[in-house]
């Protein structure tokens, strides 16, 4: 049987080597230097991609803040406009990813949150829907321009303060790559088995509740749980919200525990206590 995840890349540290960070028209060194040693902190091991000019960099603070990860500036490619930075050569298929604090609009939509995204776009990568991931972040003081945003597939946003939105270059970059990081970090061969891991815990969750629900009685006189098994059977192997899933399992559980609904607090801003 064809495997079904045969994929460009043969395992998740080749992915690494295909996810390219770029940095458009950074305004201060420091925040450069920050930058690359979150990207090989991360172990993030594409290409450091730059919009600007390389002489007005700040090389002094550069090297102060990479530290150990200089050479990732040094290996630099710089370019004049950020099109030309996402020039792919034959062969590739580009996803490009703008960090963004803007929220959506008639014209735009709004932007995915980054954990949920770079679950999303690892999962995407691994089923070779495309070769190479781009993470682009604009400039300290305004951000990517409405010209720069329009050549970007997805905009990707951090969860922050309504009264101060904007977060720093370098701690953004550290933050995108960490979330790359955690989603690189699951077994390859896991993966390409359908991830049978995930749907395990799901139907075992279910069947679990089956039990403490009393639709299983005990000894299985009726023979439910094959057949619960063989409906649960049918999930797909990956399903998308299965935190959502666990959490209504969990909550339903805790409910016939208590003999009542277990709100557990979670409406309390609605005034609804347990």
């Amino acid at each position: 049987m064809k495997n079904p995840y045969k994929s460009f890349h043969s395992s998740c540290e080749d992915l690494r080597k295909h996810i390219h960070i770029v940095l458009v028209h950074p305004e201060y060194g420091g925040n450069v230097g920050a930058a690359a040693r979150a990207i090989e902190n991360m172990g993030l091991l594409g290409s450091f991609r730059i919009v600007g000019n390389k002489e007005k960099l700040e090389w002094s603070e550069v090297r102060k803040m990479a530290k150990h990860a200089f050479h990732r500036v040094a290996e630099a490619e710089f370019f004049s406009s950020l099109e030309d930075a996402l020039k792919l050569n034959e062969g590739e298929i580009g996803l490009f990813l703008g960090s963004s604090a803007r929220v959506g609009s008639s014209s735009r939509p709004h932007p995915l949150k980054v954990r949920g995204a770079m679950e999303k776009v690892i999962r995407k990568m691994k089923l070779a829907k495309f070769t190479d991931l781009f993470l682009i972040f604009g400039r300290e003081s305004d951000g990517l321009t409405n010209e720069e945003l329009d050549l970007c597939h997805w905009l990707v946003t951090i969860p922050s303060s309504e009264k101060y939105r904007s977060v720093n270059l370098a701690q953004s970059v550290m933050i995108f790559a960490h979330e790359v990081n955690e989603n690189l970090q699951e077994e390859w061969e896991q993966f390409q088995a359908g991830h049978p891991s995930q749907k395990e815990k799901i139907v075992s969750h279910l069947i679990q509740l089956s039990e403490e629900s009393g639709f299983i009685l005990p000894g299985d006189p009726f023979k439910m749980k094959p057949r619960l098994e063989q409906i649960f059977s049918q999930l797909p192997p990956h399903v998308p919200e299965a935190r959502t899933l666990h959490g209504l399992i969990d909550q339903v559980r805790r409910s016939i525990k208590k003999g009542e609904p277990d709100i557990k607090g979670r409406f309390k801003e609605y005034g609804i206590k347990n």
